[in-house]
């Protein structure tokens, strides 16, 4: 079913590229164009075999983002390993990123290539509608997305205990509702508030945004504010990745050096003054006894509960996980030094279950580390043209040749085809399951379903 999905949309895709050729040999180009700011017009963007160049690539790009996107969403549903809380974010994220690529990349695309809007003014609205809350919902996810990881990072005990499935939809319900508020009701209606409408019905923009310094603002609500704060955050993050990072090492070197410790091992003897001396042939157990005025304490860290009695002084020893060990007179015995092979046992199983999951830990925390600095950075670089000619643009409204806003306000649109490539490049599972899902690895994909209850 995913194949034929692809494949009807490849056929679809064809039929554009080809009647664009078509297109490009017979209609007349001397139509304007026109963006979000009021350019001139009077001669057309491009020459015809550079406007077939263009058509070849922007639908290829449309292609690869709806095809991109839309095995981020099937892998999401098929694989559990990854239905985590930092992959719903990504979820909503890919979700906004199809639309783009599925409606925003097309009808651009064919403005710009048809030299005018030729759907009527209520689809261009729509459109418009459409693209500015898909668009905005994006940045809002990754808004999201630096505040959940910040969070998650300078208050790992008091924030995590929070960050469950139904705050994560709750958080991407609000960014999705806020792009929706912020940007459709001014653009479906604002021709109704004014009471006349002012985009030739050839051209398709946004009415409210024809004034230079209107689009400056807006582009710094909408661009430069939420990058700023972005960055703020991804610096913190790393201040605080480091400081931990340094906190660790000295601990480590203070626990080493703190105590003299000594190790029981089965079949162990006891020397003058208390000590005990290993038996080479008997492997030894981690446990670590240090001498006190009044006992024997044993010093014992991610284990099961131990007890190790002193077959002199009938005292028992015993080691608690989470807490502190302490010594005790009693009669009768405990556990006595030949069986500290099982101890031993079962303390490296303990140990071996709590440092897997720790490393599992770590592993996602690095997994969504890398994630957040890939999206980010390809979100910068493909919106920063765009907005630094609106900047200029402010000042200087004749100095930008409308051949670059087009190509610049296209750019934007690129972010969307680059997100699936940071998911990939940068978290092996979703690598793993675009290949399984691309090599039509059928049954191992049935079986991640079914196991799922899908």
């Amino acid at each position: 079913m995913v194949i034929q999905k692809i494949y009807v949309y490849f056929t679809i895709q064809y039929y554009f590229l080809s009647s664009s050729r078509c297109l490009l040999i017979t209609m007349n180009l001397s139509t304007g164009y026109n963006l979000s700011v009021n350019h001139s017009h009077g001669k057309p963007l491009f020459t015809k075999s550079t406007l077939s160049y263009f058509n070849l690539y922007a639908r290829s790009l449309s292609v690869i983002t709806v095809v991109g996107n839309i095995l981020v969403l099937i892998s999401f549903k098929m694989n559990k390993t990854l239905k985590t809380v930092n992959n719903y974010y990504l979820l909503s994220l890919a979700f906004a990123d199809l639309i783009i690529g599925t409606l925003s990349m097309n009808l651009y695309t064919t403005y710009i290539i048809m030299g005018h809007w030729a759907l009527g003014p209520v689809l261009c609205d729509l459109w418009l509608a459409i693209d500015y809350v898909a668009s905005n919902a994006s940045v809002m996810n990754l808004l999201v997305i630096s505040f959940d990881r910040y969070f998650s990072v300078t208050r790992p005990l008091t924030y995590r205990a929070k960050r469950t499935t139904k705050r994560a939809m709750t958080m991407i319900g609000l960014a999705w509702s806020i792009s929706f508020i912020l940007w459709a009701p001014a653009i479906l209606f604002w021709q109704y508030v004014v009471g006349e409408r002012t985009v030739p019905p050839e051209e398709c923009y946004i009415q409210f945004l024809t004034e230079p310094i209107t689009t400056f603002c807006t582009a710094i609500a909408a661009f430069y504010l939420p990058v700023t704060v972005m960055a703020f955050l991804f610096w913190k993050i790393y201040q605080e990745t480091e400081k931990r990072a340094k906190d660790m090492l000295s601990l480590k070197g203070s626990c080493g050096s703190t105590n003299q410790n000594k190790t029981v091992s089965e079949g162990s003897e006891r020397r003058d003054g208390g000590s005990i001396k290993p038996n080479q042939n008997n492997p030894s157990v981690k446990l670590h006894l240090v001498r006190t005025s009044s006992s024997r304490e044993l010093c014992h860290q991610d284990g099961p509960t131990i007890s190790l009695t002193d077959p002199e002084q009938g005292s028992t020893i015993k080691s608690q996980q989470g807490s502190p060990p302490s010594s005790s007179n009693r009669q009768g015995v405990t556990m006595t030094i030949k069986d500290a092979a099982l101890a031993k046992r079962f303390a490296l199983r303990a140990k071996t279950e709590i440092n897997k999951r720790k490393n599992e830990k770590k592993a996602n925390e690095k997994k969504a580390a890398r994630t957040l600095s890939a999206i980010l950075l390809a979100f910068m670089m493909t919106w920063l043209p765009y907005n630094i000619m609106v900047l200029v643009n402010t000042f200087c409204q004749n100095c930008i040749p409308e051949t670059l806003w087009a190509l610049g306000y296209w750019l934007c649109y690129v972010n969307s085809t680059v997100n699936p490539m940071c998911y990939a490049l940068c978290n092996k599972t979703f690598r793993t399951t675009f290949r399984d899902i691309l090599m039509c690895r059928t049954e191992r994909n049935r079986r991640l379903f079914f196991h799922e209850g899908g």
